[in-house]
């Protein structure tokens, strides 16, 4: 039987600020592309979420998994492998691994060791290529790169927002000066929709556009 999809693009977060904040940026890439149907269901056979972007040449089918803690990073290759590939083995399959380096000092090297380095092991294969999406320090030090929104969010005047420590840090003393707590994961999602992902992804160092190219591939 012949696979319904052409390509899958697979995620790997490290935290659930992570997969909210790339579930939005990828629901905004798919407003610039009209010729994709994009969409977003619950499977209860694998029991989560899954996204389909079709258009009249490509069927892509994206997948997330969230790995919360450092010693699930090997089991979410079993994740992918089993419920990914497996499933869709005869399709092209892009795997983005999305963590922070924890300092902006860091480089990716500690992300090919340990754990990281039996995760990427159980992911080689025919048909997989994986792509590293580190962000410097914090997934927090993204969103800064659109201060304004963040104002616009916290109703408080356009301003620099001064830097304290990593972007977690700087954001929770900033919501603090405002009267405000500052929330991770899916309680952060209004402030992330508020934000102005062109600019982020012009600033960040990291190749955001590359999730528009295999999400919404060209003909």
């Amino acid at each position: 039987m012949k696979d319904p999809y052409t390509s899958g693009v697979a995620f790997i977060f490290e935290g659930d600020t992570e997969q909210t904040f790339y579930e939005i940026l990828i629901s905004q890439f798919s407003g610039k592309h009209p010729e994709f149907s994009f969409s977003v269901s619950f499977d209860d056979e694998v029991n989560e979420f899954i996204s389909e972007s079709i258009s009249d040449s490509h069927s892509v089918i994206i997948r997330m998994n969230s790995v919360k803690t450092i010693t699930q990073v090997a089991h979410s290759a079993d994740w992918f492998n089993n419920s990914c590939k497996k499933k869709h083995s005869g399709i092209k399959w892009t795997v983005f691994l999305c963590y922070d380096t924890d300092s902006p000092h860091e480089d990716i090297t500690k992300f090919h060791e340990g754990d990281w380095l039996m995760l990427r092991r159980k992911l080689k294969g025919k048909n997989v290529e994986v792509i590293d999406l580190a962000s410097r320090a914090m997934i927090e030090d993204l969103f800064l790169y659109d201060m304004e929104g963040i104002c616009n969010y916290l109703e408080v005047p356009n301003q620099a927002i001064p830097r304290e420590g990593n972007g977690k840090t700087t954001l929770k003393q900033f919501y603090r000066k405002h009267g405000k707590v500052y929330h991770e994961g899916e309680r952060a999602t209004d402030m992330i929709w508020g934000l102005n992902m062109d600019s982020i992804v012009a600033k960040a160092e990291i190749q955001l556009g590359i999730i528009d190219e295999r999400c919404f591939p060209a003909k």
